[in-house]
Formats: C-alpha cells, sequence, structure tokens
C-alpha cells in the first residue's frame, strides 16, 4: 500500500512551492559560503575562487534540482494524466482520460483557482470586482517567455494567444 510523503516544514509558511524552494536555495548558499570559509582556515588549498565557484554551483543546483522536480510534478498535466492512466490502466480512452482531466484536474482539484491565487500573489495578475488584469510583471514575464520559447522552439499557443486563433 502506498503511503503519502510527508511535506518538508521548511519555509511552509511561503504558499507558493517555488518560492519556498528559491528560499531555501537563497539560504543554503550563504551557508554553504560560510562553512566553507571556516574550513579554508584549516585547509590552504581551498582558495576563495573555489569558495565563489562552490556557492554558484549550489545555488545552480538547487534551483534547477527544483524546477526540473517538485515544481514540475506539482505543476505537470503529464503526471496527473499518468497517475489516472496508471489508477485506471486498460479501461480509459482518449475522451475518457479528458473527461477525468476536466472534472478532477479543472474541476474537484480547482486548479484555475489555485493559479489564479498563485499569479495573484506573485504580482503577475490582480482581481479586481472579479476581474483578472495583467499586471506590468505579468506582461514582462509573458514576453520573456516567448522569447526564450522561440529560442527552443516551444509550442507558441502557451504564450501567444493569438497562435491559438
Amino acid at each position: 500500500m502506498k503511503t503519502k510523503a510527508k511535506a518538508a516544514p521548511v519555509f511552509s509558511a511561503v504558499p507558493i512551492l517555488f518560492y519556498r524552494g528559491i528560499a531555501a536555495a537563497a539560504v543554503i548558499a550563504p551557508l554553504l559560503t560560510l562553512f566553507l570559509v571556516i574550513v579554508r582556515r584549516r585547509a590552504a588549498w581551498l582558495d576563495l575562487s573555489t569558495i565563489v565557484a562552490a556557492t554558484a554551483l549550489s545555488l545552480a543546483f538547487n534551483i534547477s534540482f527544483l524546477i526540473v522536480f517538485p515544481v514540475t510534478f506539482d505543476r505537470s498535466v503529464t503526471m496527473f494524466l499518468l497517475a489516472r492512466i496508471e489508477r485506471e490502466d486498460g479501461l480509459l480512452d482518449a475522451a475518457a482520460l479528458e473527461q477525468v482531466y476536466v472534472r478532477e484536474y479543472l474541476g474537484d482539484m480547482h486548479q484555475i483557482d489555485r493559479r489564479i491565487q498563485e499569479q495573484s500573489l506573485s504580482g503577475n495578475i490582480r482581481v479586481e470586482q472579479g476581474r483578472i488584469h495583467m499586471t506590468a510583471q505579468g506582461k514582462r514575464l509573458l514576453e520573456g517567455g516567448r522569447m526564450i520559447g522561440g529560442w527552443f522552439g516551444a509550442d507558441p499557443r502557451f504564450l501567444d494567444a493569438a497562435a491559438v486563433r
């Protein structure tokens, strides 16, 4: 029988998973630097450039890990669909899987409400009298996403509503 994994209490007061990870990485890097500076007193081979490189590598690794694993799994429609396929192994066709997605992911799990809340907390949108408005920060984020997505040939329909029409 599967047991539900316990969430680490680290930065649990931060409501957005991505920001919790950024906070953890921002704390770990200076702690590593401090540790290496202390160790340097006994290890002559440990020079300042090695300490800076180790700190930068630690920060880069922690942020990369955060984006590749917990944030992706928390956001991934693919992971949601795979879990439902596993649960109903062989019983679903594409139409039934789409119904499960709409009913559970969008309906029961309130993923649209969750995204609105998170994007509002992030400052990318604001909600006034129930209407959702894009902020200047949100526009910059979207433009940056379009630029980087273009470099890698990402599907433009995710970043440009005009591409859907």
